[in-house]
């Protein structure tokens, strides 16, 4: 049944049964996601700082490798992606080049940093969401939103699954839980090969002021670079 019968039906049963009608004007009281609201949250603060943890499922291994770290974001385009664990790595992005750094490339004991272009940050759905250049009222359909317990017994969380409008890579679902004041506790990226990405953040600011020394990378002595 499409989602105008539905409509349509479910407001006929309204208009018969006056119990039924107070039972939807409950639902109908409950607060909706607004994908304009969580854009702007994050398109206006400027910047973001968080810890987080990071959850990666590879289908083809039936295997999940979970980091934790930090992360700072800035406009326009700086980026600090610290790993604490299991394995030390830094990404930082100056806003035009972009840099990977594994202080123990493949258990060598030698320093790899791999240089690329910062515009490729602007294709990746975490990036762009937490920066709110992703218009995602534009980008994105709400298939399923419901209101779930927050961290606070007291406080309720959003949570929403989000379906591209456009084709957007391997991307075919982003899950996000989205706290009272739209700060976004939880997404899971969902890909068409059956991995997935979870990312939760913790500790999470905006607006502070972030020095650009932060966003600027230079390798140690020794260190291979490859640039692609």
């Amino acid at each position: 049944m499409k989602l105008t019968q539905l409509f349509a039906y479910g407001t006929a049963l309204c208009l018969a049964s006056p119990a039924f009608a107070v039972d939807k004007a409950k639902v109908n009281t409950q607060p909706k996601l607004s994908l304009a609201k969580l854009q702007s949250t994050y398109k206006e603060a400027g910047s973001v700082t968080a810890d987080f943890t990071q959850e990666v499922y590879q289908a083809s291994l039936a295997r999940t490798k979970t980091s934790k770290g930090s992360l700072k974001l800035s406009k326009p385009g700086l980026v600090l992606w610290e790993t604490g664990e299991p394995e030390a790595s830094v990404m930082v992005s100056d806003g035009r080049k972009l840099s990977y750094f594994t202080p123990d490339a493949r258990g060598k004991g030698k320093g790899q940093v791999i240089e690329r272009k910062a515009a490729e940050l602007e294709r990746q759905p975490i990036f762009r969401i937490l920066t709110g250049s992703a218009p995602l009222d534009k980008e994105f359909d709400v298939k399923a939103e419901s209101q779930v317990p927050g961290v606070l017994p007291e406080a309720k969380s959003f949570q929403a699954t989000l379906k591209p409008k456009k084709p957007m890579g391997d991307l075919t679902a982003a899950k996000i839980k989205v706290n009272a004041k739209y700060l976004i506790e939880e997404i899971i990226l969902e890909n068409a090969n059956g991995n997935t990405t979870k990312i939760t953040l913790q500790n999470q600011s905006l607006g502070a002021k972030l020095p650009g020394a932060s966003f600027q990378f230079k390798a140690p002595p020794g260190t291979e670079v490859v640039k692609n």
